[in-house]
């Protein structure tokens, strides 16, 4: 196929296709889109004004582009469309808004670690040993406006909140600079490409005054967090640029396995911590821009196994189906829903064939439970569903064996010796590598 004369909102992908076709096109649609001359302006003006080079610039609006396509609908979202320009430029008033907020430059604080884009009380525990190893005064955590408990008294945290905290100066020059020059550019580069290019606009100087700013006020030779699929091209930038310190690195770990959409597509950091020594080659081929792999095992089974392993397991379960989060993205090409429900049907037939088996279903925390469709599968099937799930790997552990359709702890699991069995009916499943290349 051809991209160069598609128009970018003009490309469906054939959900008839395997779905590594799909992914593999999508790609190039959004490369073919983002290397065009027409959209060179745009990359000069962030160049020119806030001081970002092209290649950061572009990984960002890459990153951006591979979110609005839902693969479910095999399209384009409305944000993109040209329709909606009015819209999004109402919402560049937020550098307005941003004003009541703004703060003067403060005399800078020195770490040697900040943990960045930590989202609830959780996710700090299971950072809680690397803040012990470094030292509590050496840390410094950024999250979005989370609470905090008892446990993290002494911890120095950074409560963000969108648009505030911003440098005024840097706000003031940002708005005279948008309002004189900016929003033109924006908005003639978005007519000439027929792509609504302000959302991604805006992101992008959203992540320019707020990484500048924070990174102005609070130093550190190193910078972690925990969502791969999270990582900014522009915040890594600014992180090394800003300061007088060399060598600085950014890094984040493999939080779950790769599945090809479009949410895991163009990852950008300089140390990835990987699940595996293989396994991660999908993320270099779908646009990530990735330093180092050092393998390293996952924090999630360190925190949530190997921290409080119980002396003695009962087995609870003959065959155990770990879920996964399950949601409509997911549903990437036709036949999706029948492989994902044929694997519920897969465990009746087990348990009639073998009536001893108990065998139960732990979906994931995440789910929407009760499920109908699964619920009207399992009726009176004698498959059990777990109702009160305290721990995953305890219970996987406690089973003979354990399947699944796409649950990262199953590859934790096979890692340690434990019988695990991915269940892909037709060979479309896309937490799982491509036929003849897999290392499970």
């Amino acid at each position: 196929m051809s991209y160069k004369n598609l128009s970018l909102l003009d490309y469906s992908h054939d959900r008839t296709i395997p779905a590594k076709d799909a992914a593999d096109e999508l790609i190039n649609v959004i490369n073919t889109y983002t290397e065009q001359d027409s959209i060179s302006p745009f990359y000069k003006y962030f160049e020119n004004v806030y001081k970002l080079p092209k290649p950061v610039v572009q990984q960002r609006v890459r990153q951006h582009i591979a979110r609005s396509y839902s693969e479910k609908d095999a399209a384009f979202k409305s944000r993109l469309n040209v329709k909606n320009i009015p819209k999004y430029l109402i919402q560049y008033g937020a550098l307005i808004y941003a004003l009541i907020f703004a703060k003067k430059r403060r005399k800078i604080k020195v770490f040697k670690l900040i943990i960045d884009d930590i989202c609830g009380i959780v996710e700090f525990r299971r950072w809680k040993k690397l803040i012990d190893v470094v030292g509590k005064d050496q840390v410094l955590c950024r999250t979005l406006g989370c609470a905090i408990d008892d446990g993290f008294s002494n911890c120095s945290v950074f409560n963000d909140q969108y648009f505030q905290n911003i440098n005024i100066l840097d706000l003031l020059k940002s708005i005279i600079n948008e309002l004189f020059i900016g929003i033109w550019v924006v908005l003639k580069v978005s007519l000439k490409t027929k792509v609504n290019l302000f959302p991604i606009g805006l992101r992008i100087i959203y992540s320019y005054l707020t990484y500048k700013s924070f990174f102005e006020n609070n130093s550190a030779l190193y910078m972690i967090q925990e969502r791969h699929y999270n990582t900014d091209a522009v915040k890594n930038y600014l992180f090394k640029k800003i300061g007088e310190e060399p060598n600085k690195r950014t890094g984040t770990i493999q939080k779950g396995i790769f599945q090809r959409d479009s949410d895991f597509f163009y990852m950008d950091i300089d140390v990835f911590y990987t699940l595996g020594e293989s396994g991660v080659d999908e993320f270099l081929e779908y646009g990530g821009r990735v330093g180092n792999i050092v393998p390293v095992g996952s924090l999630f089974m360190e925190h949530y196994w190997f921290s409080n392993i119980p002396s003695n397991l009962k087995q609870e379960y003959d065959v155990l189906y770990l879920g996964f989060n399950f949601v409509d993205k997911m549903d990437v090409y036709d036949g999706f829903l029948d492989d994902y429900y044929s694997t519920f049907r897969w465990l009746v037939q087990l348990k009639k064939e073998n009536p001893d088996y108990k065998i139960g279903i732990a979906h994931h925390a995440r789910d929407k439970i009760p499920d109908p469709a699964e619920a009207a599968i399992l009726l009176n099937s004698g498959v059990e569903t777990v109702q009160k799930l305290t721990g995953s790997y305890a219970l996987a552990f406690s089973s003979r064996f354990t399947v699944t359709y796409g649950s990262t702890i199953a590859y934790e699991l096979s890692a340690h010796n434990m019988t695990t069995y991915f269940l892909d009916p037709r060979r479309q499943c896309t937490f799982l590598p491509v036929e003849n290349v897999s290392h499970i």
